[in-house]
């Protein structure tokens, strides 16, 4: 049973879930998702995915049915950025990767993310997760090297900002990830929990360049990255680093807009981290979104404890609010003025 905070009927824990869920249609996982936890948003994979027709009714019907549910819209969200990381390859066009896109150039970049938010318009998708801000050295053999536009931070900048400002200007949210960088990381997020033991700030400092060039041009979204940053923050993963999140992304770059926290189902947090710990951390470091991509036993938990830390903890309470007016903002964005059942 969903539980509603006095103060604000929208102030739901489960507004800070995005989930994933198995099927191709509006069936009774989906709709019990939707019911039961009333999540900010849905996150689709290409197990979600048969054709065009199919895709588009799916989340037609599922927008629907939370209308009729929450009273409100939800959000949809992929990872389309190009390359080896876009999920709705073979059924919609396909992009070049960023690798390939920066040895183009800049028209050519403005080209294919017009064609990519076209085809999530389309869709009905108001979140792309791209692009990769994350500098890569040239001539590694590193798990991001396809994903990145370079080794130059000059170059990863502008044609992140031209990704960005472009996918945006077509209505579709961009979102910069994977803050604060994850090209000085060795180990893949999805499989280890990566240490960047460089005790020195200024390889932080050189991979938050692009990131703040983000912010400049008004990027909707930022994701996380589950790496650990001995300089800044040698005890926490920077999704659950108030120093990172907090101090460095909001403060300090200004960031105002919706922060999304990578998946929790990645080795790196949910094999190290309660759901408690999770809730308690992400709320204090001012995340907005929890990814819940690929373990739906892991949505209940994750609810229950969000719920809990935001009953319990007026500082938290508070966070939870400041997501509220960050999530109406962005609502407002892709549906006008907010939808709100008659």
């Amino acid at each position: 049973m969903r539980k509603k905070h006095p103060e604000n009927g929208v102030g739901e824990a489960g507004v800070h879930l995005f989930i994933g869920f198995r099927g191709l249609g509006l069936e009774d996982e989906l709709k019990g998702l939707i019911r039961e936890y009333g999540p900010g948003g849905v996150v689709l994979f290409k197990r979600n995915i048969e054709g065009p027709e199919q895709l588009e009714n799916l989340v037609a019907d599922a927008q629907a049915f939370a209308m009729g549910e929450l009273g409100r819209p939800i959000f949809f969200a992929i990872d389309q950025e190009g390359g080896s990381v876009q999920r709705l390859v073979p059924h919609f066009t396909s992009i070049p990767s960023a690798r390939e896109l920066a040895g183009q150039g800049p028209d050519a970049v403005c080209r294919w993310a017009k064609k990519c938010a076209a085809d999530l318009r389309r869709i009905g998708i108001q979140i792309n997760f791209a692009p990769v801000l994350d500098i890569v050295s040239d001539g590694e053999k590193h798990f991001m090297w396809p994903r990145s536009f370079g080794s130059a931070p000059a170059i990863v900048s502008d044609l992140g900002a031209l990704w960005i400002e472009t996918l945006q200007a077509n209505g579709v949210s961009a979102t910069a990830k994977h803050f604060p960088g994850l090209g000085r990381a060795e180990l893949d997020p999805h499989h280890f929990s990566p240490v960047i033991a460089d005790k020195s700030t200024d390889g932080f400092h050189h991979d938050l360049i692009p990131f703040s060039a983000a912010v400049r041009v008004g990027v909707n979204c930022v994701m996380t990255s589950h790496a650990v940053y001995s300089a800044v923050d040698p005890g926490r993963p920077a999704t659950l680093s108030q120093e990172i999140n907090l101090r460095w992304l909001r403060q300090r770059l200004g960031f105002g807009g919706v922060l999304f926290g990578d998946d929790l189902d990645m080795a790196a947090i949910s094999e190290n981290y309660s759901p408690e710990e999770i809730a308690f951390q992400g709320l204090s470091c001012a995340t907005d979104f929890f990814l819940i991509c690929q373990k739906s036993e892991s949505i209940e938990p994750m609810y229950r404890a969000l719920t809990d830390q935001i009953d319990r903890d007026a500082s938290l309470r508070q966070f939870h609010f400041d997501t509220i007016k960050r999530v109406e903002m962005l609502r407002r964005f892709h549906f006008g003025e907010e939808k709100r059942r008659p």
